[in-house]
């Protein structure tokens, strides 16, 4: 839907949520794009996230505004800001601990919409920018994947291919960042890097010693899941209370992150088998807590 800019009324501003607005009476965001080829990014955003509309964890994309100086895009207001606000708290924000539960849910929510971008279409569509940040949770916790604007699809017949390096360094996978070609393993490993944040609390950037040296954060938690003392790096606000989960349900998960952030992208499962291994893991894990 085309809006008129004038439409939109302007609240306030959120580091965390974008430009806060009132449209047809009803609180929404409202994104610019300002860099270059912000004209390309807003329309690779707009046909995607139409694209996406139906998928229930999707950020639904509410309308557009092109004949401004800069393209806008007015989306859904979501009550409870980004995933990496949630988690990482790096701003001592006071919010709300999410659960185990719901981490496990969120997890599965996010690697289901990315399946649906990689399976759904003619071509699969690789996000290319998976993160915290571009996962949105509404009221109720329920995950609504956003950020479409670097997306590119694989041409028919091929396995990848070959774009500018462009994306989050930390969250995007070295043999992408190396050769500057995009495949489906790309957006796993990304997953990877995300499934180690709800895990941790912990940015992919986090930097540790070892007697190895200096680690990654997806090395520390090998060496940890080797020596059985995961507890170590367990986000301590899901451990406070107790055990997060059984053993058997806490290194299945552990070992997932670890296969999705494999370096040998040919090691890493498709998004696929990663939301299948989820859904089993969680409804596993509900029955043994029956």
């Amino acid at each position: 839907m085309i809006i008129d800019k004038h439409q939109i009324t302007r609240r306030s501003t959120y580091s965390d949520k974008g430009l806060i607005g009132v449209w047809d009476g009803k609180l929404v965001q409202v994104i610019g794009f300002c860099d270059e080829g912000s004209n390309e990014s807003a329309c690779r955003e707009i046909a995607v996230a139409t694209e996406m509309g139906t998928h229930r964890n999707v950020h639904r994309l509410l309308g557009c505004c092109l004949h401004t100086k800069i393209p806008i895009l007015v989306y859904e207001w979501e009550e409870k800001g980004t995933l990496e606000s949630r988690i990482t708290n790096h701003k001592g924000q006071n919010k709300e601990t999410l659960e185990w539960k719901d981490r496990l849910r969120i997890a599965w929510e996010i690697s289901h919409a990315v399946a649906y971008l990689h399976t759904a279409f003619d071509r699969p569509i690789i996000h290319r920018d998976l993160k915290p940040a571009n996962v949105y949770l509404d009221q109720d916790d329920s995950v609504r994947l956003s950020g479409f604007s670097l997306c590119i699809s694989i041409p028919a017949g091929k396995k990848d291919v070959e774009d500018a390096v462009i994306g989050t360094w930390s969250y995007a996978a070295p043999d992408y960042m190396i050769s500057g070609r995009v495949s489906e393993s790309s957006d796993v490993y990304s997953f990877g890097a995300i499934l180690l944040v709800l895990l941790t609390g912990k940015f992919p950037s986090t930097i540790y010693h070892s007697n190895q040296g200096l680690v990654s954060l997806s090395e520390r938690m090998g060496e940890y899941h080797a020596v059985n003392c995961l507890g170590e790096v367990l986000d301590p606000t899901i451990t406070k209370n107790g055990p997060v989960a059984d053993e058997v349900h806490l290194k299945a998960i552990i070992e997932l992150a670890l296969s999705c952030s494999a370096a040998d992208k040919e090691c890493r499962p498709t998004m696929v088998d990663v939301a299948t291994q989820l859904k089993d893991i969680i409804i596993s894990s509900s029955d043994d807590s029956r």
